[in-house]
């Protein structure tokens, strides 16, 4: 089928896919209990207690943030070819932005009140943290997972620049063929730390994967989409492995490499199922609740989780503390997506859009994709 006839394949394919939003909550959940159960205990002196057995059953939790990756290579290839440029990333912004204000604002306040080492802050940090790209101003996350989210912005840039060229969505395929080949020549020859950051070679498999996902599921399973799709399966092992020897490096302990490789297996399996299944699956108000907060609770748990936890654990015990903590963030989460999100989407878009009359676009009409 040819590529270029996407019109009546995204008509049908725009439904929700509930099982998606489950998977992005159930990431979201994994990377908070990984968080406030194992990391902080063991690294950096982020908590004063530590939650023993029960923590180190959840080591390796942080393969949530993989999990991220892969749904946002399914989903952000899924919405490019519904939009053109300007579109796509007007759309971002509106997405990503307001959360992620209020959220580092919080987190900011709380930092800001506790004052104890190492949740120390000031206004600059604050400043620099508006534009999502704190390092480049010389200044350190608000929170540490926010890592990740410049690893998104990275990816949303690529894509926008495809959609721009007219790369994408009709060449989706050469595109990933050129972004594999990196990936692999980098991962396993080169090394280059500049190359890693501009190609998020180090895990780019992940995005990779999700999009040939969406395009088998979409388009069909043609030859080059399935190479491509079993490549960037292999490598995503690749990439686990360096992700367990970069912890065993940081923490001086680490799961078993059979460990990592079978959790690794798992959850790309568990994403595929998910991927290619959800579209059977109504998303209700409910799992769209679930799927809406997935991002503020990313954003929101880990260090004003940490500062709780320290501060309620001497008086109603590290437990109670923790689930506190965890509450608070979905009920916090919960008011941002319900109350926050849209008419943050709303502002950005009526700032940015009316710009688009101007701007040089590359679809003239497109239906509303998926988010």
């Amino acid at each position: 089928m040819r590529d270029d006839h996407l019109t009546p394949l995204m008509s049908r394919s725009n439904d929700r896919n509930g099982l998606l939003d489950l998977l992005r909550f159930s990431a979201a959940m994994m990377v908070t209990a990984y968080h406030l159960l194992y990391r902080g205990a063991r690294e950096g002196g982020y908590l004063d207690h530590s939650f023993g057995a029960t923590g180190d059953a959840i080591t390796l939790g942080y393969l949530g943030v993989n999990m991220f990756f892969m749904i946002s290579g399914f989903v952000i290839i899924w919405s490019a070819s519904g939009r053109d440029w300007y579109a796509f990333s007007v759309s971002r912004l509106a997405r990503l932005y307001p959360a992620h204000l209020v959220a580092m604002t919080i987190t900011f306040l709380v930092m800001a009140w506790w004052a104890q080492p190492p949740f120390i802050t000031d206004s600059s940090q604050w400043l620099a943290n508006l534009t999502m790209l704190a390092p480049l101003f010389g200044e350190s996350f608000m929170d540490g997972a926010y890592w990740s989210i410049v690893i998104e912005l990275i990816f949303y840039f690529w894509v926008a620049a495809g959609l721009f060229s007219g790369v994408l969505p009709r060449h989706t395929e050469i595109a990933v063929t050129v972004w594999m080949a990196l990936i692999v020549v980098n991962n396993l020859f080169v090394g280059s730390r500049p190359v890693e950051l501009v190609f998020l070679t180090e895990y780019g498999a992940y995005f990779a994967l999700g999009a040939m996902v969406w395009r088998m599921s979409s388009l069909g399973a043609s030859p080059l989409r399935l190479f491509l799709a079993g490549l960037a399966l292999v490598m995503t092992f690749h990439a686990a492995e360096i992700q367990r020897l970069d912890f065993l490096a940081r923490l001086g302990e680490g799961s078993s490499p059979a460990d990592v490789a079978l959790a690794n297996g798992f959850i790309v399996a568990v994403f595929v199922l998910a991927a290619t299944l959800g579209r059977h699956v109504r998303a209700g108000p409910w799992i769209l609740a679930l799927g809406g907060i997935s991002y503020p609770l990313y954003l929101l748990h880990q260090n004003a989780g940490y500062i709780l936890i320290n501060f309620a654990a001497p008086t109603i015990g590290k437990w109670s503390a923790a689930a506190l903590a965890i509450i608070l963030s979905l009920a916090v989460s919960w008011w941002i997506y319900r109350h926050v999100e849209p008419a943050g989407r709303k502002i950005i878009r009526a700032v940015f859009l009316p710009a688009a009359r101007f701007l040089p676009r590359t679809v003239k009409r497109y239906p509303a994709p998926a988010e």
